[in-house]
């Protein structure tokens, strides 16, 4: 029985130390997943899959990994992503790296994802692994030149644009801009249109237009009709046939009118002679009547 258990007690530890050994040259095991070799154009993202089978002895160097980031004119590492999970001879790592195309060619060409190497810390001594190049074919968007074929080829003239028919919109605005023009010219008529009409049948206002069309050296009949035009103008003001000895009395009505009172009795004077003595209007005449009436005009515009 001794013997026996001795044997076994030999077996087991031999077991043991055999298995230990088996342990440390145990090696790390990779499988790599790469993305197709052919077809691929610029902003396509291409997806590595390493998976890292790594014996207890071994710990993966976070610090080794690669990190997302520009590489090179033609791609960039967008993500990477890492995970693991136990399993009875160790851990499995799982690192997943997305790369983009930046690189647009001009024809085809075969260019390279970079290797990177993996560290790992372990007793007695820790290891690398070194992740090889995979190859990823480019191809143009389009090719330098174009086919010969119908709307391909060399440049051609813009399409000409389609023809739209604005003439309902032209109507519309039309009639928009008749409404709207509608309440402004009755605001100017009302305001401007109206009172400048009112102004030129002024009773002194139409004398002043008929004097000014009559010229200084006329014919004297054509001034003693302008004298009567000034005679209606008075009267017109006075609403009733005014004279020389209703002067006061008018003056008294409209005190406006009394800077012209002499003025007003040496009309009627002068008058008296033209039309019943005979006498005939000289230039001196006409020139004072002129002014006689400009300044009537003035006093009834609200200037004098």
């Amino acid at each position: 029985m001794a013997l026996l258990a001795h044997a076994m007690l030999g077996l087991l530890m031999g077991s043991g130390i055999a298995a230990a050994a088996a342990e440390d040259a145990a090696p790390i095991v990779v499988q790599v997943g790469d993305p197709r070799a052919f077809g691929h154009l610029v902003g396509d993202v291409l997806t590595r899959t390493i998976v890292l089978d790594v014996p207890n002895r071994l710990t993966l160097d976070d610090a080794s990994v690669p990190t997302a980031g520009r590489i090179g004119h033609s791609f960039e590492l967008r993500r990477v992503a890492q995970s693991w999970r136990p399993t009875l001879a160790g851990r499995r790592h799982t690192l997943v790296l997305d790369y983009q195309v930046f690189r647009a060619p001009s024809e085809p060409v075969v260019l390279d994802l970079p290797s990177f190497t993996l560290r790992f810390d372990g007793q007695p001594r820790g290891e690398e692994l070194r992740i090889d190049f995979a190859p990823v074919g480019l191809t143009p968007l389009a090719p330098l030149e174009a086919p010969l074929r119908a709307g391909l080829g060399t440049l051609r003239p813009d399409v000409p644009a389609l023809h739209v028919d604005t003439r309902p919109e032209q109507w519309r605005l039309g009639i928009y801009a008749v409404l709207a023009l509608l309440p402004l010219a009755h605001l100017a008529m009302v305001y401007l249109g109206w009172p400048w009409w009112r102004r030129r049948q002024r009773p002194f206002a139409r004398a002043r237009r008929r004097l000014q069309g009559v010229p200084i050296a006329g014919p004297a009949g054509e001034w003693l009709d302008a004298w009567r035009a000034l005679h209606a103008a008075l009267d017109a003001t006075a609403s009733r046939v005014l004279h020389a000895g209703a002067v006061d009395r008018f003056v008294a009505e409209r005190p406006a009118y009394a800077g012209v009172r002499g003025e007003m009795l040496q009309f009627f004077e002068r008058s008296e002679r033209f039309f019943f003595g005979g006498q005939v209007p000289l230039e001196a005449d006409r020139l004072w009547l002129r002014e006689f009436c400009r300044r009537c005009f003035d006093i009834e515009r609200g200037l004098a």
